[in-house]
Formats: C-alpha cells, sequence, structure tokens
C-alpha cells in the first residue's frame, strides 16, 4: 500500500482562530513562499518515529506542493481542484479530492503566530479529537515552524526554512501523470491524467 506521508497533515481540520500579530512574520503581505522542509515525528513516548525532508511551494491560500527527496521520493500537490500524491519509488499516483483548505494547519503559515493547548476548551469542540495542541511559530524572519500534537500523543514539527525570493508559477502545481505509473482516482469528480478535471 503506498505511503501516506503528510496525508494526517491535509486531512486535520482546525478551528478558526486569531492569530497574533506580530510585524516580523516573515510571510506577512505575501501571496508566495517557497523553500526546504524538514519533517519530524516523535511517538507518545517522545521517541524518533521518522524524518523527512525536501522542498516546498505555496500559493495563497489554497495551493500546495511538497517534493520529499528523504527517505523516499514523493511528490505531493494539493489545489482548490485535488489533492495528488506521486509516490515515485513505487510508480504510483492517486487523486484524492481537494481538502477544505481554510481549516488546513499548514494554512496557518500565511497567518501569524498562534497556540493552541490542551487545556484550550476549544480544541475538543471543534477539532474532533484530531488535534491535541498546534502551535506556529517564526524562529527568525526565514524560517516558519509548525507543531502539532494529535490525540494519540504523536508529536509532529515541520520546519520551514523560507527562500528569501521565491518564485512560485501556478504551472508548478500541475502533474501529468508518468505513463510507466499506476494511476488511481480516489476523487469524487472525473479527471485526466494531466490534472485537467472535466
Amino acid at each position: 500500500m503506498i505511503r501516506l506521508w503528510g496525508l494526517s497533515l491535509f486531512c486535520m481540520t482546525f478551528a478558526a482562530v486569531t492569530a497574533a500579530n506580530e510585524s516580523s512574520w516573515p510571510l506577512e503581505g505575501k501571496n508566495e513562499a517557497s523553500g526546504a522542509f524538514e519533517q519530524t515525528v516523535r511517538d507518545v513516548n517522545g521517541d524518533l518515529a521518522f524524518v523527512s525532508s525536501g522542498r516546498f511551494l505555496a500559493l495563497k491560500p489554497d495551493h500546495f506542493r511538497w517534493d520529499i527527496e528523504a527517505p523516499d521520493a514523493q511528490v505531493l500537490i494539493a489545489t482548490p481542484n485535488g489533492f495528488w500524491q506521486w509516490d515515485k519509488d513505487l510508480d504510483v499516483v492517486i487523486l484524492r479530492d481537494a481538502p477544505d483548505f481554510a481549516h488546513l494547519p499548514i494554512s496557518s503559515i500565511w497567518s501569524g503566530a498562534m497556540s493552541l493547548k490542551p487545556d484550550d476548551n476549544t480544541i475538543n469542540a471543534h477539532f474532533g479529537g484530531d488535534i491535541k495542541a498546534l502551535a506556529v511559530h517564526s524562529t527568525d524572519a526565514g524560517a516558519i515552524v509548525v507543531l502539532f500534537e494529535d490525540a494519540l500523543g504523536q508529536e509532529t514539527q515541520f520546519v520551514f526554512t523560507l527562500d528569501s525570493e521565491p518564485l512560485v508559477p501556478v504551472s508548478s502545481f500541475e502533474l501529468t501523470v508518468p505513463s510507466d505509473a499506476d494511476f488511481y482516482n480516489e476523487s469524487s469528480r472525473r479527471t485526466g491524467l494531466s490534472g485537467v478535471l472535466k
């Protein structure tokens, strides 16, 4: 079965949160971002489960792309038209329905610093038990950290190191399924292999 790296990040939802105003927020007033990322996942005991890394692209508010370079090669693309996952090692491409971008933890990179803690009663009411805690902050002008804990106590941290001058063309979020790859359309809409919805 195909590895579902990062799928939990897309599937988890969170309530609208008023972000703290930070005059030095790295993406303030910007509509695009690119750079490197590192994902670290720790289990309920705090032991390292796995680490992955690669490059990302984002267009505000609803275009995201991850090119995962290690430990395996994958491409994840989320747009209003769908969520594409290309596992290059397995030669498999899966298309799923687009997520609700307004409720994605990763969308919080545009907003600024925020924190939801286990003692915040709004978490249980709005998160449906998926997220126990969420924190987003900037370590400096060139990096953003997204940290969240799920209901089972597993902790995931993303560190995004931002390019100083991002160039993010819309074409970066198009995917043509390679001829030698297996394609599975699990979305509720019909689509061609080029990612153009019919």
